[in-house]
């Protein structure tokens, strides 16, 4: 059937998409400058809780593959009873003998083997195969988002430690400037009213260094949560999200490869044709509910009577073999009730197709402009950030010679991790819009770390 067909194709197609992007996008990935969040991302395979989760429902859905196909295996079932019971004869009654204590032994042993339902027993088969696939789909593209989770929250690390260290520096250097605020209130040379908002700087940058404490904390026990790692060190913490490149031509390679696709490799398109399939053979089967069904049975069975009169009990044994015929021929148009709403069903799934290809191919479109404006703001915050160092590096050339005072020099190096913010800042944007991107159009690298059989 075509579907299969486009099942066939579907790892050739994920293939080629996932070489173009190791190909051409090893310097926008975080974890290819940060090896601590590429352990962070390989561990959190085996020791998230959402992958845990995760990995249950894949063993759920092995274990219905392997139920959804032994309906095409041989069943064997046998029972024995073994018992005693009270029997009233109306010949003996007549005699005046009255009831007889009676011991009962009988078996049956069979097996079935499926021989001929018109295809309904295979396809219960292949949609349990195909319903396992929808799982493993499902896996990679939650191992994506925890994966894209862990990117942002690590990257957020970094713009917080900056934060941080900006609060304590402004600490340092509002709590020296109450400092000479409060000589000079203490000889007289300013009043309470001049001092009053200098003391409030002051405890905002008390507030302040808490807060970023605070938050830094709660983002390192996040990512703990989220990976199931230990808690990343404050000292491991990198100082820096480096400069990114940006090349257009690569991500508009990827997302032309993408739109012309026949059938999109985005995973939510993929388990949709999976599961147009699943639907498919469901009709099919819906359509053999009322057409005979042949099977292959052999066995043996055992009936026994010991009415206790001087006689050996009454014994048959039986080996049998044969074909056995089921047929329902009329159940009320139950059959051909499901026949129509499975054919609802399929259509309504196609719909649902047509309009998911549809929404992608608008999401994929949208992500890769996106990234676009995120590059030409990277690079905008970039060359802030390059103007604020030389700027800081003129102000402590100028200190040196006794042009400016000490205070000027602070306010440049605020001034400067103020630039650090916006740039890491806008790099952890360009990343993350990147990620989501590969992810979309089922290309992220990162998805190589959770394999499925």
């Amino acid at each position: 059937m075509k579907y299969w067909k486009i099942l066939a194709a579907l790892p050739l197609l994920a293939g080629g998409m996932f070489a173009a992007a190791v190909e051409g996008l090893d310097q926008v990935l975080p974890e290819k400058y940060f090896p601590a969040l590429d352990q962070i991302l390989r561990s959190a395979v085996n020791q998230s809780p959402r992958m845990l989760d995760q990995a249950l429902n894949l063993e759920i859905a092995e274990n219905d593959r392997i139920a959804a196909r032994a309906a095409l295996l041989p069943s064997a079932s046998a029972f024995i009873r073994d018992y005693e019971s009270q029997d009233r004869r109306a010949d003996l009654d007549a005699q005046g003998k009255g009831a007889t204590n009676v011991r009962k032994f009988y078996y049956d042993a069979s097996v079935v083997q499926p021989v001929f339902f018109w295809g309904e027993r295979r396809n219960v088969a292949k949609m349990g195969e195909i319903r396992q696939k929808i799982t493993q789909g499902l896996y990679q593209q939650a191992y994506q988002m925890v994966a894209q989770d862990l990117r942002s929250r690590y990257l957020g690390l970094i713009t917080l430690k900056v934060l941080a260290e900006r609060a304590r520096f402004n600490q340092k250097f509002t709590h020296e400037l109450l400092r000479v605020a409060e000589e000079r209130l203490k000889n007289k040379v300013i009043s309470d009213l001049e001092i009053f908002p200098t003391r409030l700087n002051a405890e905002r940058a008390d507030i302040d260094v808490e807060r970023t404490a605070f938050d830094l904390e709660a983002y390192r026990q996040t990512i703990a949560r989220l990976s199931g790692a230990p808690v990343p060190e404050e000292e491991a913490i990198p100082e820096a999200i480096p400069a990114v490149p940006y090349n257009p031509q690569t991500f508009d390679r990827l997302l032309a490869d993408f739109l012309s696709q026949k059938d999109m490799p985005a995973i939510d398109a993929i388990n949709a044709r999976r599961q147009l399939e699943v639907q498919n053979l469901d009709y099919l089967n819906q359509k053999t509910r009322l057409r005979p069904k042949f099977s292959l049975a052999a066995g043996t069975s055992q009936d026994e009577q010991n009415y206790n009169l001087g006689y050996p009990p009454y014994r048959v044994t039986s080996l049998y073999a044969g074909v056995q015929v089921s047929w329902t021929i009329f159940d009320g148009f139950a059959s051909r009730s499901a026949v129509l709403s499975s054919l609802a069903r399929r259509r309504q799934l196609e719909v649902d197709y047509k309009d998911l290809t549809s929404r992608l191919t608008e999401v994929a479109r949208n992500q890769s402009r996106q990234i676009y404006f995120s590059s030409r703001t990277m690079s905008i915050d970039d060359r802030f950030l390059t103007s604020n160092e030389g700027n800081v590096k003129a102000r402590q050339d100028d200190f040196t010679r006794g042009v400016i005072p000490e205070s000027d020099v602070s306010m440049a190096q605020l001034g400067l991790f103020d630039a650090r913010y916006t740039a890491y800042a806008a790099r952890q944007d360009f990343l993350a819009r990147v990620a989501e991107f590969l992810g979309t159009i089922n290309a992220d690298p990162v998805v190589a770390n959770a394999p499925v059989n």
